[in-house]
């Protein structure tokens, strides 16, 4: 059996990227619940700073959200025919990953 894929469509490949997005995001949501239970055991002088460090997990998991909603949002432009990225970055949520991903597209 080779491992090697037949040509797939932008709007297939989109799909997929998209629901493995998904799935990392809700490893990232397991996460902060998981962290947010060891919060509880850290003495009272350590908690700001790890409670710092839980930040950049929600972070984490709202930046592959918004790449997560951006791919199925490009998948489904595909599969009508059309691709309107401008669209696709107005419903992110994070500015920063919008004028990244609007920076690399236009280069």
């Amino acid at each position: 059996m080779s491992d090697k894929l037949p040509p797939a469509s932008v709007e297939t490949v989109l799909k997929a990227i998209s629901a493995e997005m998904s799935f990392a995001a809700i490893a990232c949501g397991h996460l902060d619940v998981a962290l947010g239970k060891i919060l509880e055991l850290v003495p009272d002088e350590h908690r700001l700073s790890v409670m710092q460090e839980l930040h950049t997990v929600d972070m984490l998991a709202q930046h592959i959200t918004a790449l997560t909603d951006f791919t199925g949002n490009l998948s489904q432009q595909h599969g009508q025919g059309v691709l309107e990225v401008n669209d696709a970055l107005a419903a992110i949520t994070l500015g920063d990953v919008a004028a990244r991903l609007r920076e690399s597209i236009a280069s």
